[in-house]
């Protein structure tokens, strides 16, 4: 009988029971007194708690039945953790045999598992669910393969899905119209399972001229989905506004855009708003969310400096791989040269590493800080040899005028951002760069996926060059999911910072295609823009069937969602002609344009702009990811427009109405319906609306009643 082996049989037997999984003894303090490695990422700790753990009673060579390891997980004595494997099954006779062998360890030079491979990869499951049976391959540094599906641990996303062993193989239960990805670990090595519900027999895949429709279509077409048709060109244009310019179409532009018989408008409107400066507004406040562009950290200065470079990064189509090399590589005065805020609001090496693997590789790394991670190939090893690469990062705080003394996370002032060894500090205040700095201790870096320790002298241009080099196979794609998620609304990765194994991609082939696409243009994201919102896909129209499920990353149908704050409030503004009045900025200054808020100071009440935008989920940008920023619907946001001061000045203040209030009671619908919802009122609301106004004792009140309902109705309110 061959030896067992207690890394690659007894240790993943442990791990499909969850014995040492977080909330078992997997746990930072363990359970019952026994504590095993997370996820078993350390075996000779584990061979050692077993073995020697317990006055040597968890396991007994000598009568290996009443070894506690075999008891306890049978249920034949008392276990917190309830029957984990059944007595005199495999799972329990492979335990036993290695101890009856004597609980040997593995020898020094045993094989060790490097990759593991699942066959399917993907798998459509018919309407009415099913069970499947994969293959786990794992691949020895030896050369040498095995079939390890019976030790396998299979963790689906969907909890809907059973994962279990049956005759000795893996098995996955999938129920009707489940769809999700399932973890396969074997030891350190993970691979992915994607699971999909087809809800009909397969048909074929609808006719296709654009790349990206294809590869939609024949997803939808395998799972017998028929995608969900194109929207009217009023709905087009408004969300072709909403998504590159952030705003409303002007009602005039919508009258001669529906009027225009022309079968190329849409791509003439789409070139049109991709040369406009709200373009580069956009896209500004996107990253400004992403790098931390805040007053505390930043100071107002700073944030202005910051915004006003990303601004015009975006104004003069910056490529992004040169956007992300400006960022990594900054350095110098935080008011002369604005990239080096980035660094200004990351205030220690971690910090960086893990916002440029979120914001230009999109992926989360925060996990292996203090444990490997779970749910990805990411090792405390790999956290430490990247956040070593911004170890020799440094500043000299020039001057702090903080405004509150209690708060050390508030800078006010201008800071150098420098790198240890090789950099003089350069700086409007001479008198002040001249102070000392001390040299930092230089750990050894290591640039994601390679062996090699990087030399002492900059190592950030190594990583930005490392990052954006042909090849790379995290920039291109995190970006090029980036912009898909700004304009479909769901990432092909969501969230779009969360690439790993347990989360793969919804459509690899897209998803290769667009980081094509992206590549080749150089990086253009007017280009790739301009690719995406021309399919099909951009212009379909929301779900109506309540059998399907339209955030199911399936791109049959567009998801409605609600609009920004930012938007909001200038859409209010726009609609009612209303001039917004932003504390320091000229009236009329569009909330998209604003480099950020004010920080809120203690015993200070925030104006009722802010109180509006942080209503409807403007973040405060205290994370390097979008996820701070929220869209839920909430009663502090029905409040505020039922109730809330800032739109009752907003319909108070607007031109628009004054203006209407002399006009054709016709007309003044047919205006108020095409700058709100970009389309002409039907026969029945342009009846009632005209009589209202003819009707009413006052015609200005009348309209404000009509804008005001507009302005909160559901089609208003969401992106469509």
């Amino acid at each position: 009988i061959p030896p067992v082996s207690f890394r690659d049989q007894v240790m993943p037997l442990l791990s499909q029971a969850g014995c040492n999984s977080g909330p078992c003894h997997g746990n930072l303090n363990g359970k019952g007194g026994f504590k095993l490695s997370l996820r078993g990422e350390d075996p000779a700790h584990d061979w050692r708690a077993l073995t020697h753990g317990e006055l040597g009673r968890r396991v007994d060579p000598l009568a290996p039945v009443q070894s506690l390891l075999l008891q306890k997980s049978s249920g034949q004595i008392p276990h917190e953790g309830g029957v984990r494997w059944a007595a005199e099954g495999p799972a329990w006779n492979l335990a036993r045999l290695w101890i009856s062998q004597g609980c040997l360890p593995d020898a020094p030079g045993a094989p060790r598992v490097i990759s593991l491979r699942v066959d399917p990869a993907e798998v459509v499951m018919p309407p009415a669910g099913g069970t499947i049976t994969p293959r786990v391959t794992a691949q020895f540094d030896d050369g040498s393969s095995r079939q390890v599906g019976h030790l396998a641990t299979l963790e689906p996303s969907d909890p809907a899905m059973l994962a279990r062993v049956e005759a000795g193989q893996p098995a996955l239960y999938s129920p009707a119209r489940a769809n999700g990805a399932v973890l396969v670990r074997y030891g350190p090595a993970q691979a992915s399972l994607r699971v999909w519900s087809a809800q009909g027999p397969a048909i074929p895949a609808q006719p296709a001229s654009h790349p990206v429709d294809r590869i939609i279509q024949q997803r939808l077409a395998s799972l017998g989905i028929t995608p969900v048709g194109g929207v009217d060109d009023g709905r087009f244009l408004r969300r072709l506004w909403l998504d590159l310019a952030g705003q409303l179409p002007p009602a005039d532009r919508v009258r001669q855009f529906l009027a225009n018989p022309d079968p190329a408008k849409r791509a003439h409107e789409t070139d049109y708003l991709l040369a406009q400066p709200s373009f580069a507004d956009v896209w500004a406040l996107h990253w400004a969310d992403l790098l931390r562009v805040e007053e505390k950290t930043l100071d107002a200065r700073g944030v202005r400096a910051m915004h006003g470079w990303l601004r015009r990064a975006f104004l003069d189509g910056m490529p992004l791989d040169q956007l992300a090399q400006e960022l990594v590589t900054a350095r110098g005065s935080t008011y002369e040269h604005p990239p080096a805020n980035f660094y200004r609001a990351l205030r220690d090496p971690q910090a960086r590493a893990e916002a440029v693997a979120q914001v230009f590789m999109g992926v989360r790394i925060a996990c292996a800080r203090c444990h490997n991670h779970p749910f990805d190939h990411w090792t405390t090893d790999d956290y430490n040899a990247l956040s070593a690469v911004f170890e020799n990062i440094h500043y000299r705080v020039l001057e702090n005028k903080r405004g509150d003394d209690l708060d050390k996370h508030e800078f006010k002032g201008e800071q150098v951002v420098f790198l240890w060894p090789g950099d003089s500090l350069h700086s409007s205040n001479p008198a002040a760069a001249k102070k000392a700095t001390r040299k930092p201790e230089q750990p050894k870096a290591r640039l994601p996926g390679e062996t090699t320790s990087l030399s002492q002298v900059d190592r950030p241009q190594a990583m930005a060059d490392w990052l954006t080099a042909p090849g790379n196979p995290y920039f291109a794609k995190a970006q090029a999911n980036r912009i898909w998620r700004r304009l479909m609304g769901r990432g092909l990765v969501e969230p779009e910072d969360d690439f790993r194994l347990a989360n793969p991609v919804s459509h690899p082939g897209l998803l290769a295609h667009l980081a094509t696409e992206l590549v080749t243009s150089g990086y253009d994201l007017r280009a790739l823009t301009r690719h995406i919102v021309l399919s099909e896909a951009y212009s379909r129209g929301p779900q109506t069937d309540p059998r399907a499920t339209a955030d199911d990353g399936l791109l049959a149908a567009t998801l409605p969602r609600q609009l920004g704050a930012e938007q909001l409030l200038d859409a209010w503004a726009s609609v009612l002609q209303a001039p917004l009045r932003h504390a320091g900025h000229p009236a009329g200054t569009r909330t998209l344009e604003l480099a950020g808020m004010a920080s809120q100071k203690r015993g200070k009440r925030a104006d009722d702009m802010d109180r509006f935008l942080r209503a409807f989920g403007k973040p405060e940008r205290l994370l390097s990811c979008d996820c701070e920023r929220t869209s839920e619907p909430t009663l502090a946001q029905t409040l505020m427009l039922t109730s809330g001061q800032l739109p009752h000045r907003l319909l108070t203040d607007s031109s628009r109405l004054d203006r209407l209030a002399n006009a054709e009671p016709a007309r003044a619908v047919e205006e108020l319906y095409l700058a709100a919802l970009t389309r002409l009122p039907s026969a029945r609301e342009a009846t009632d609306c005209a009589r209202l106004l003819t009707d009413g004792p006052d015609r200005r009140l009348v309209l404000e009643d009509l804008a005001w309902a507009l302005l909160g109705c559901r089609e208003f309110l969401l992106r469509w």
